[in-house]
């Protein structure tokens, strides 16, 4: 009998010890992942379970180190066995690596217990061959050249290759410090093989000048999508419940097969992916050299009067206006001119203008000085050579472009007219200033190019009377409007304040642009409603004004930015795409209407 007791404790002792052991199984939470193996670009799922019955949220904070969390989500589980109910809690974390190689997850706290580390090997991009089928998204960088001198133009580049469908890309700008960097027209997409695959390639440009010399690192961009998951392509509701399955067809109805990859019910998977850092090693200005530092491709000098021939008359100003036009540098770079006047001529310059624009596989730079000259004495007066020394990266030599000495004669100030000089500024650009020099001016100093599109004027001594007049009745008129305003009841002055402002008036303007099918004026005319629609914050660019219309306007501005700067020339449909746009402009339009008098929504909404 005491044997038999003994192994009757024995047996007891075993069975408490098992329940306490499933217990504690049952309490400790699990935690595991889809693949221990993936190539860098790649994400992995990370899944954390724990019994209902636990207290506590999972604490993620030591992931940080190695991965971003891109998406996560929660469940509950409940299964019935013999009879008997259980239930459990479980996160599902979309894990992206920051960095390849073997990496840790680290034990995860839940409540008073901890999962088990895990570990995952994340192959580098060019070792991906090793999982199997190469990767169907991928990120290209290349730049030329790679060993630039200090704030010389580098064209930076980055291709997206996809094989599948996208869902919400977004890809970042390269990050790069010490540096000046310009977009460089619209993307480009296109076709290409690779490897035997067809990819769609969608490629963006940057324009980068160095502002030091050494070594620069360029922070690659990092992309944001939504794959097709191929593990779970193609399943529908019928298939995720047993039964018949009420949706099928469907897709095939519609014709949705292969839409996102795999239907109206595909499921997807967040990736991010970086493209790799790249460095430069810029180089620094050589020894002798002259400043202003301007390593260009080509750089020219033009100049234009507000007459042609200007005629010059004591007291009376003309307006001289200079410019600058480089490829490969920025406005910026471009420095200012020191001139020296002759004896008897008093200068009075005006604020530089400057424009910076993509053209081709350069940027075009621009910055007009303008002056109005205003003789003192009769007489033959010679104005001085106007030079700017600079240095050409494509022959790797000095070069200086010259506007030549001028000698005018100046003739008496006329009967009944002050002989004093006046302060005088220019206020316009005449229209013989060039906008880009041509490809020939890298070997030369002076060019001959398109005209810039504005327009320009002299001011005579000899109207300062009438023009006191104008001013005069100009006054009169602004004080009996403002003294009609203040009888007039408040909400009808309101009125006619806010009508006064409205962007509208100017969609006639743009409709005629596109009518005509005239891009450049097509976008002139955008750019310009758009500073009125967004006073306080204009968008300068098309792309910047695509960006805040979104939707079928966007494409529109692509298609107009691709007309006026791709390669070759391309033919626009104005008249089609006006037909897309203005429903787009007018809801614009009739929305700042209504929201005139409260404030203006964010710009830039959070997530674009």
């Amino acid at each position: 009998m005491r044997r038999v007791h003994r192994h009757l404790i024995r047996l007891l002792v075993w069975i408490l010890a098992g329940l306490f052991s499933l217990q504690a199984f049952a309490a400790t939470p699990e935690a595991r992942l889809d693949r221990n193996r993936i190539a860098e670009g790649e994400t992995v799922v990370l899944s954390v379970n724990v019994s209902a019955d636990s207290d506590g949220t999972p604490d993620l904070s030591g992931l940080a180190q190695d991965f971003d969390i891109l998406d996560r989500s929660q469940s509950m589980h409940m299964s019935m066995i013999n009879g008997r109910t259980s239930s459990s809690r479980g996160w599902r974390l979309v894990l992206a690596p920051k960095r390849a190689g073997k990496l840790s997850i680290p034990a995860i706290r839940v409540g008073s217990t901890s999962t088990r580390p895990l570990s995952l090997e994340v192959l580098p991009a060019a070792e991906a061959g090793k999982l199997g089928p190469v990767p169907p998204v991928s990120l290209e960088v290349e730049v030329e050249p790679p060993q630039p001198l200090v704030q010389q133009q580098v064209i930076y580049t980055v291709r997206l290759l996809s094989r599948v469908p996208l869902n919400q890309p977004r890809l970042s700008d390269p990050q790069i410090k010490d540096a000046i960097v310009e977009h460089l027209g619209a993307e480009r997409e296109y076709s290409s093989q690779r490897g035997g695959q067809q990819y769609r390639v969608v490629e963006r440009r940057y324009a980068v000048f160095p502002q030091r010399s050494g070594a620069l690192e360029i922070e690659g961009p990092v992309l944001a999508a939504q794959l097709p998951d191929p593990d779970q392509r193609g399943i529908t509701p019928g298939q995720r419940f047993p039964g018949r399955d009420p949706f099928a067809g469907f897709d095939r109805m519609f014709g949705l097969n292969g839409l996102s990859g795999g239907g109206l019910f595909a499921q997807t998977r967040p990736i991010r992916l970086r493209a790799k850092n790249l460095t430069l090693q810029v180089q620094p200005q050589p020894a002798g050299t002259p400043s202003p530092w301007l390593p260009a491709q080509s750089l020219a000098l033009n100049d234009a009067w507000s007459a042609d021939p200007p005629q010059f008359r004591v007291g009376e100003p003309v307006t001289r206006s200079i410019a600058i036009t480089a490829q490969g540098l920025s406005a910026v770079q471009l420095p200012d001119l020191t001139m020296e006047p002759p004896a008897g001529i008093k200068v009075y310059p005006d604020k530089a203008q400057m424009q910076t624009r993509g053209d081709g596989d350069t940027v075009v730079a621009q910055k007009v000085l303008r002056m109005a000259l205003v003789p003192a004495k009769a007489g033959t007066l010679t104005l001085p050579e106007v030079k700017l020394e600079w240095w050409d990266v494509g022959t790797r030599q000095p070069r200086t472009a010259r506007l030549p000495p001028r000698q005018v004669e100046v003739l008496p100030a006329a009967a009944g007219a002050t002989s004093t000089a006046t302060s005088v500024a220019p206020d316009t650009v005449p229209e013989t200033l060039v906008t880009a020099p041509s490809a020939a001016d890298s070997a030369g100093a002076v060019s001959v190019a398109r005209p810039l599109a504005v327009g320009g004027r002299a001011t005579v001594a000899g109207l300062w009377p009438w023009l006191a007049g104008l001013f005069g009745l100009a006054w009169l008129l602004t004080l009996m409007v403002w003294w009609r305003l203040r009888r007039a009841p408040p909400h009808v002055a309101t009125a006619q304040v806010a009508t006064s402002t409205q962007p509208a008036a100017s969609l006639s303007q743009i409709e005629q642009a596109f009518r005509t099918n005239e891009a450049a004026a097509a976008r002139h005319s955008l750019l310009q409603w758009a500073q009125a629609r967004w006073a306080q914050d204009p968008p300068r660019r098309l792309d910047q004004l695509a960006r805040r219309l979104g939707g079928e306007a966007a494409v529109v501005l692509d298609e107009i930015d691709r007309c006026l700067y791709a390669g070759q020339p391309q033919h626009w449909d104005g008249v089609a795409a006006w037909g897309r746009l203005a429903p787009v402009l007018q809801h614009a339009s009739e929305k700042e209407a209504v929201s005139r008098g409260r404030a203006l929504p964010p710009l830039y909404p959070q997530g674009t």
